[in-house]
């Protein structure tokens, strides 16, 4: 499983405690990108019962934080989460996921909104357009304010439910849409297979929403092929797609042929020199060079946009090239005349 983890780094916490609710103040790494306006800003972490949650307090002055976060905490005490998350702005992480299996995504910091934004800016004919699906209005309204300072993409719709959701991706076919649908969740309305089977021709990715990184990875678990989750800013979050609508209307095809490309370069999934292994082909390379890093049949299927049956096809040819009968032993060989070159 890769992972790079990153934690907020708080300075030493203080606390204001009351009846089963809990306010810590803190300062948050990346809430600096966020609101860059005020430098070494406080965030309290509300806990109460078992659940928690971020919120920017803006100000630097230890004082006035924490009689802030002490207004927001008995408002969760003493009214709820649904009331402090209408009148507080929050944190939130969003994991967009770009391959199934190793189950592989980016995911960046993002504030909720408590007022609505302008929904599109001018129509471009040099940017994506864009429709999401989340039901929660802050994070719906959030995900609209951070869309909207992407370069590539100009967001044509927002949608709180599935059905009218699913109807104007239909009226409208947008260029792409993002839908909450995340991996491993339980009582989902299974919308990626949905819109698979409604709108076939659809380029879209489902996406998670989670109160931080932590709370992100420990909602994905079960997948055989590994993870490898990527932070980046806000802007940058759709990097895996970055660039392909300039150049034209992409289908859905060329659309998964980048993101592989993309993940294979970030998971340096390079051709072994031809120098070594003359006579392999380069899909034999890429396989050699997977077996390396420990990829399964399936995930290295998956890496690679070909089949597992296709995989075994290659490695058994590569198996043949090389006089050897195991992944060990063609692990061991590349090594050994690595060492010889």
């Amino acid at each position: 499983m890769r992972k790079t983890k990153h934690t907020s780094n708080p300075k030493p916490a203080l606390t204001a405690t009351g009846v089963e609710c809990v306010a810590t103040v803190v300062r948050r790494k990346y809430l600096t990108e966020l609101r860059p306006k005020v430098a070494g800003e406080w965030s309290a972490r509300i806990e109460h019962g078992w659940r928690y949650a971020f919120f920017p307090l803006g100000t630097n002055q230890q004082k006035a934080a924490m009689t802030k976060a002490e207004t927001i905490r008995r408002v969760v005490a003493e009214s709820g989460w649904k009331e402090a998350t209408t009148r507080f702005i929050r944190e939130f992480t969003l994991a967009v996921f770009w391959l199934p299996n190793p189950l592989t995504c980016t995911y960046a910091t993002l504030l909720t909104a408590l007022v609505q934004p302008a929904l599109i800016r001018k129509p471009s004919e040099q940017s994506a357009r864009l429709m999401f699906y989340e039901p929660e209005v802050s994070i719906r309204w959030g995900m609209l304010e951070w869309l909207n300072l992407m370069p590539d993409v100009e967001c044509v719709g927002a949608h709180a439910s599935v059905a009218a959701f699913l109807k104007d991706v239909k009226r409208v076919r947008p260029d792409l849409v993002l839908f909450r649908d995340p991996p491993c969740a339980t009582g989902g309305d299974l919308l990626q297979e949905r819109l698979a089977r409604e709108c076939p021709e659809q380029v879209g990715f489902p996406f998670g929403v989670y109160r931080d990184s932590e709370h992100a990875w420990n909602s994905v678990t079960g997948v055989d092929g590994g993870y490898y989750y990527r932070r980046r800013s806000p802007t940058q979050l759709l990097e895996p797609i970055a660039g392909l609508w300039p150049a034209g209307k992409p289908g859905r095809e060329l659309v998964e042929s980048q993101i592989r490309h993309h993940m294979r370069t970030l998971f340096g999934l390079r051709t072994a020199p031809e120098t070594i292994f003359p006579r392999l082909t380069n899909r034999e390379r890429e396989v050699l060079m997977g077996l390396r890093q420990g990829h399964t049949d399936k995930s290295l299927a998956a890496l690679l946009g070909i089949s597992s049956w296709t995989v075994h096809t290659h490695m058994k040819s590569l198996f043949d090239k090389l006089g050897v009968h195991t992944r060990a032993e063609a692990v061991a060989k590349f090594f050994q005349s690595v060492s010889e070159k």
